[in-house]
Order: C-alpha cells, then sequence, then structure tokens
C-alpha cells in the first residue's frame, strides 16, 4: 500500500515539477541535462503585458466570486441545516448540481444566457458564472462546518436578548471561521484556475490567465507559459499553506 501511494504521489506531481524545471531552461527549448538555470523566462513573462493583465484581472474575478460564493453559500447552508424544511435534500442537490453538469456543456449554456441579457464579453456575466460553478464547493464545505456548530450556543445568545442577525455575527460566524476562510480559498483557486467555461465568455477583451495562456500556446512555444505556470502554482502552494495557517491557529488554545 506504501509503494502504491508512493506511486500516485509521483505521477500526480511529476507534471508539476516537469513544469517549474523547464521554467529555469536559459534557453528557448528544454533539454537533458539542465546544467544551467535562469531567470530569463519570469522575466520574460512578468514583462509581457498581456499575462500581467490577465493575472490581475483572474485575481480580481476569483476575488470576487469565491466572496459572493461564500457569502451566498453561508446563508443557503445555514437554512439547510438549522431550519426543517421540506424538500431539503432536493434543494441542497439542486444547489450543488453544477457538479455533474459537463464544463463544455455549462459553457455553452452560460454563452446563451450572457448573450441574452447582454453580458457577453462583460465581467459582470463572467462573475455570474463563476459563482455558480463555485457555488457548490462552498455550500459543501459550509453545509459540514454549520452542522459542527452547536446549536445550543445560538439558544443561549438569543435567550440572553441577541437578535437573530446578531447571534449570527457574534457567535455563528466567529465558530465556523475556519470553514468559511476554508471554502473562500477553495472558491478562489477553483475560479482562478477556470478555463472550460471561461473561454466560451471571454472574448479578446476580456481574458483571464488560464484562457491566456491557452491562447498564446496556440501561436508560440516556449518556456514562458511554464513560467507563468510556476507562478500559478507558487500563488496556490501560498493559498494552501494560509489554509492550513488558519486551522493551526484555530486549534491553539486560548
Amino acid at each position: 500500500m506504501r509503494a502504491f501511494n508512493a506511486a500516485m504521489i509521483v505521477v500526480m506531481l511529476a507534471p508539476i515539477v516537469l513544469v517549474v524545471w523547464i521554467s529555469f531552461t536559459p534557453e528557448a527549448f528544454f533539454r537533458v541535462p539542465l546544467d544551467s538555470f535562469s531567470l530569463r523566462w519570469y522575466r520574460e513573462a512578468l514583462s509581457y503585458p498581456d499575462f500581467v493583465n490577465a493575472f490581475v484581472l483572474s485575481a480580481k474575478l476569483a476575488a470576487l466570486a469565491a466572496l459572493m460564493a461564500t457569502a451566498l453559500s453561508f446563508f443557503a447552508a445555514y437554512g439547510l441545516v438549522r431550519y426543517r424544511l421540506a424538500g431539503r435534500g432536493f434543494l441542497l442537490g439542486f444547489f450543488t448540481s453544477p457538479l455533474v453538469v459537463p464544463a463544455v456543456v455549462f459553457g455553452i449554456a452560460m454563452l446563451q444566457f450572457v448573450n441574452r441579457i447582454g453580458l457577453y464579453n462583460d465581467l459582470i456575466g463572467l462573475l455570474i458564472a463563476h459563482v455558480v460553478v463555485v457555488t457548490p464547493y462552498a455550500i459543501r464545505t459550509l453545509h459540514a462546518t454549520l452542522q459542527a456548530v452547536p446549536e445550543e450556543m445560538e439558544w443561549a445568545a438569543m435567550v440572553l436578548g441577541a437578535t437573530r442577525l446578531r447571534m449570527l455575527g457574534r457567535v455563528t460566524v466567529p465558530l465556523a471561521a475556519r470553514g468559511i476562510v476554508t471554502a473562500f480559498l477553495f472558491c478562489f483557486l477553483l475560479s482562478f484556475s477556470e478555463v472550460t467555461m471561461t473561454i466560451f465568455m471571454t472574448g479578446p477583451a476580456l481574458q483571464t490567465l488560464p484562457v491566456r495562456i491557452y491562447n498564446y500556446l496556440t501561436d508560440r512555444i516556449d518556456p514562458t507559459v511554464a513560467a507563468v505556470s510556476s507562478l500559478v502554482v507558487l500563488v496556490s502552494l501560498c493559498l494552501v499553506f494560509l489554509a492550513n495557517l488558519v486551522g493551526a491557529f484555530k486549534r491553539l488554545p486560548r
């Protein structure tokens, strides 16, 4: 079993390690052995305006989508957990239904939708699509988190005179903070890396970083893309480290 697990780790990490390795080659092509290292392609990537603008757009879009999805999912998950609603299973399945729709089919459907409302190649239309895509992950995370929050603590706060809104802000949200932060970071990473659906939603004037990389590879092939991908991997690792750090702080004694 240990050998199988080690083999799976190697298979999963090998492509990422190879991309990072390619990003340090000093030449326009990759060869083995790599006897010298260079930051040439990182300079190329950071000086290429299309990549920089696409990164800023992706970061802004991912932050907005993650914030909206987490906020909406919190209230939806709270209602599903705390209230004995008829059809709770159906509602949970409805909120998570985008998970079972193929990305290509969803992209075509969203393209038709935003065309009808006049938001094609518009940040608002793209934001709506990304919120729909990442919401199921936030719902699942927050649903499990809120189930672990003792309902008695909320009752005690309301018995002592707190309104439901004040109780949510002073009791429920702090107790569920770890899950909320995890849901936000998870949604951010998913939105930032989304490419299949986004291709249908964007034109030349509005391209996220994954779409920009895809279009760049259709014209040329050089290690610049490897450098950009390595930077994205670094950002992802930082966010995962932040999520683990939040969990570590929550486990510390007060």
